[in-house]
């Protein structure tokens, strides 16, 4: 189940930005309403899981984000259901968030 919420966030992230072209990598940067960059180290481990394993998708870093997945399903059962709580905020997150238009594709 938790496969299945980082995927359907990683494809809302696409779906609304767009991959990375040729010779670039997206980032995954989080803000604060008053625009201060959200720390992930100082997050809790369950919210702090949730950004690192999709930015490593993102990334075009299958293994590391693998690894991830994988490491999540040896942690107890309250850390899973917080984590499986947390993607699902993250998700309703990206669905709703107001994000820029797509950058314009030039095509040849």
């Amino acid at each position: 189940m938790l496969a299945r919420v980082v995927e359907a966030t990683i494809g809302v992230i696409i779906a609304r930005l767009g991959t990375a072209g040729p010779e670039e990598t997206s980032i995954l940067d989080v803000r604060y309403t008053d625009g201060r960059y959200v720390d992930g180290d100082a997050l809790p481990a369950s919210e702090r899981w949730v950004p690192r394993t999709v930015s490593a998708f993102l990334a075009e870093d299958p293994a590391k984000g693998e690894r991830s997945l994988t490491a999540a399903e040896q942690f107890d059962t309250t850390l899973r259901a917080e984590i499986l709580a947390d993607a699902l905020i993250w998700l309703d997150f990206v669905l709703d968030v107001d994000l820029p238009d797509r950058p314009d594709v030039t095509t040849v």
